[in-house]
């Protein structure tokens, strides 16, 4: 990604902004070029230390960038010391699974984002909903290679522009069918994600690639990466009874196409369902909840006829998407059946654009609900998604599918959703592959041991002042000198803990999803990623040949053998892109990265992803990249101007610091309609305080072009101190020149509005 920047200010400035990327993207690379000639490179640390190395080069006045995972499918940049008039490249480069479509198994489906969709509850970072992306214009072009000949390529988002049988705009060369070039054929804007569906022959063959990483190529230690994919192709054996409740979202942000498309889908579900032995429900949720019935009622002609006149008057007036609350409601709607009779299985469908922010309490809700009912009642309980819309957070919805064992897929407006919910039936109805394991080729039997690292440990301090009568008297020590030229002074700690200090050597197979008993679903015509990062010794000898997968369904074994191929990115795809083109390790990495991810948030668990995004150079929720230019030297600002912004009127009540490095943007998110006050020292001359009034007057500006106080206009008190009557007249003369008022002046309070 190439996001392009242009200062229009007179002065130096600070922005910052946000902008999504696939949740399974793994964020490898970090730079940014300055007017087309300067460089500055990010370096991973902890997203702590990275915020210090930021503000301490801002404060120097270096040209800075900071990286920052602030959610799972948003990320924040922050640039310091822009210069007047400069243009800031910012070089963003992540690798990501390519995920299934669900329509077919030849077929993946592409997802770039490119807008952040207002979310019910509390943002992580500040988010300018009222910034007007349709201003920013938006280019994207794919290279696609296949190992199989590509059948077709298209978009339901966007127009698009096609060459096959090679990588450029023209064909040239050989015609290769496995190649294609894509591109927006039309100029687009940031208002919609972009969706390419790709169709290739042999999509659904089960592989298993392997990379290794040599130390003598800058790797820790030498390892070889795996990549598993399957795409099962059988059938698996029917429940024999189940229950299905639709979970539909019926929130504000469903208004028009998405509840037009819910209300078709649902439709097509509800004359789809197992003719016998089965019960179903409909509940519908925003802010609150609302069942068709208080339990789910047995299907029938009757009560299908019933639900389908409900279904057809859905309309999207629930308000905001308390997703929590209402997966719990349809959790209490199970036990509620199930408390008088003989449990059974239970299907939960959720129909949403998954615009919440509760990422990590809506998944922690289904994992421990899925796994009591499995615990308690030998039962399976699952989640199965459908994400509609243009702008649906697949971070919300892939992760509900995933704790709830089941799968997700997604329609956007406009696009035929039927062969997509036949496929979410199909896996709803069979049961599923229990205690599922790969042997990466005999590798288990040694899967616990600390590998080739020396058992290292650090010293823990005793910081134990109590005595007893059985403790030994203390030593008595030497006085101490108070100038000794052989003392060094030792590193102490100071803020909160926010590590361990001491991790265990990665044992010498790391598998993600992590875990001996994979908890991964297989479904028929769903593709299921599986990857493994193993140590070798210094000298080693080839790869594994195979891969074994062993598992039971219904009491029933299941086992399959796949080759492992090498592999190894081509050249020039990844030039400049992927570090050393270790792709398939840092997409191991990533996953191994999000399996701590979804664990509690505990200090073991932040360093073991720490460790794996310094060693890896990805960012993550504890890690992030910061770029600093060592040789740029600050340039002096005018005397007694101060650059500080306070924030008046805040929401909790009271003000709140805003410094000016944080630029327009983020004083659009936080003043919205309310007052911003600047502090300026006069005894500038005119140039200096006419500089000033313009950056203030641009920002004042860019709020109203979006919206904020219109009608009442914009209230910015100026605070002045020892205002002089001809300092006075120069203000006003001066804000006169910018159009901006200044009435309500009042020298003896020091404020001029």
């Amino acid at each position: 990604i190439v996001q392009d920047y242009h200062s229009n200010a007179p002065v130096d400035r600070d922005v910052e902004y946000v902008f999504p990327l696939p949740p399974s993207g793994a964020v490898c690379s970090f730079k940014a070029v300055i007017n087309d000639t300067q460089v500055i490179r990010g370096v991973v640390k902890e997203k702590h230390e990275a915020k210090k190395a930021y503000y301490q080069a801002v404060a120097e006045g270096k040209t800075a960038g900071l990286l920052q995972q602030e959610h799972a499918d948003v990320f924040c940049v922050s640039l310091g010391n822009i210069k007047p008039r400069a243009k800031i490249s910012v070089h963003i480069s992540f690798v990501s699974i390519v995920p299934h479509d669900g329509s077919s198994p030849q077929t993946l489906r592409i997802t770039m984002p490119t807008a952040i969709a207002p979310r019910y509850g509390l943002a992580p970072t500040n988010i300018p909903w009222f910034g007007n992306n349709a201003q920013n214009r938006f280019e994207l072009s794919v290279s696609v290679q296949m190992n199989g000949p590509i059948t077709s390529i298209s978009s339901p988002s966007h127009p698009i522009g096609l060459t096959l049988g090679c990588h450029q705009r023209e064909l040239t060369g050989d015609y290769e069918p496995s190649k294609a070039f894509v591109y927006l054929s039309t100029p687009t804007m940031l208002d919609r994600d972009v969706v390419i569906l790709i169709s290739a022959q042999g999509l659904d063959t089960p592989r298993c690639s392997v990379e290794r990483w040599l130390k003598s190529e800058g790797a820790e230690e030498t390892t070889d990466a795996y990549a598993l994919t399957l795409v099962p192709k059988f059938e698996l054996p029917a429940l024999p009874s189940q229950e299905y409740i639709f979970l539909v979202d019926r929130s504000g942000s469903m208004a028009g196409g998405r509840i037009t498309a819910v209300k078709a889908a649902l439709q097509i579900l509800l004359r789809s369902l197992p003719s016998y032995n089965t019960s179903f429900n409909i509940i519908s949720f925003g802010s609150h909840c609302t069942p068709l019935w208080s339990t789910s009622q047995p299907y029938t002609a009757g009560s299908m006829e019933q639900a389908s006149q409900h279904i057809d008057g859905f309309h999207a007036n629930y308000e905001g998407t308390e997703l929590r609350s209402a997966l719990e409601f349809a959790f209490r709607s199970r036990e509620g059946l199930k408390s008088g009779g003989k449990k059974g299985p239970t299907s939960i469908f959720v129909l949403t654009d998954g615009e919440a922010w509760d990422l990590d309490g809506v998944i922690q809700i289904v994992e421990r609900n899925c796994e009591r009912v499995k615990n308690r009642d030998g039962e399976l309980l699952r989640t199965f998604i459908l994400g509609v819309g243009n702008q649906v957070s697949t971070a919300m919805c892939e992760g509900i599918a995933q704790a709830g064992k089941g799968v997700a897929v997604f329609v956007a407006e406009g696009e035929s959703p039927d062969a997509k919910l036949m496929s979410l039936l199909k896996a709803a109805r069979g049961s599923v592959i229990e205690d599922l394991t790969v042997d990466w080729a005999g590798s288990e039997g040694n899967r616990d041991e600390g590998g080739e690292l020396e058992d290292i440990k650090l010293p823990k301090a005793d910081y134990s002042r109590e005595s007893s009568a059985t403790s030994p008297p203390p030593q008595s020590e030497p006085p101490l000198d108070l100038f000794n030229e052989s003392h060094v002074e030792l590193p102490s700690r100071i803020g909160a803990q926010k590590s361990i200090d001491f991790l265990d050597p990665p044992p010498k197979v790391q598998q993600a999803p992590k875990s001996d008993k994979l908890p991964v679903p297989l479904y028929p015509g769903f593709r299921c990623s599986i990857f493994a990062i193993v140590k070798r010794c210094a000298n080693p000898g080839p790869p594994s040949s195979s891969v074994k997968i062993t598992g039971k369904v219904m009491g029933r074994d299941v086992v399959l053998q796949i080759p492992v191929s090498s592999t190894s990115v081509h050249s020039v795809l990844v030039e400049g892109k992927v570090e050393g083109g270790k792709l398939l390790h840092t997409l191991a990495a990533k996953a191994l990265i999000q399996s701590f991810e979804d664990l509690p948030k505990t200090l073991e668990n932040n360093a073991q992803i720490e460790r794996l995004g310094k060693q890896y150079s990805l960012a993550s929720s504890v890690t992030s990249f910061v770029a600093t230019d060592e040789d740029t030297e600050r340039e002096l600002k005018g005397d007694g101007v101060r650059r500080d912004q306070e924030l008046s009127g805040a929401r909790g009540g009271g003000s709140q610091g805003l410094n000016r490095r944080y630029g327009s943007n983020d004083i659009d998110f936080l003043c919205e309609s309310e007052p911003i006050s600047v502090s300026l020292q006069v005894g500038l001359d005119e140039d200096e305080l006419l500089a000033e009034l313009c950056e203030l007057e641009t920002e004042m500006h860019e709020q109203m072009e979006v919206g904020v106080g219109q009608g009442a206009g914009i209230t910015c008190p100026v605070n002045v101190a020892g205002v002089a009557d001809d300092e006075e007249a120069q203000i006003r003369e001066l804000m006169a020149s910018l159009n901006m008022g200044s009435q309500n002046m009042r020298p003896a309070s020091g404020a001029i509005n």
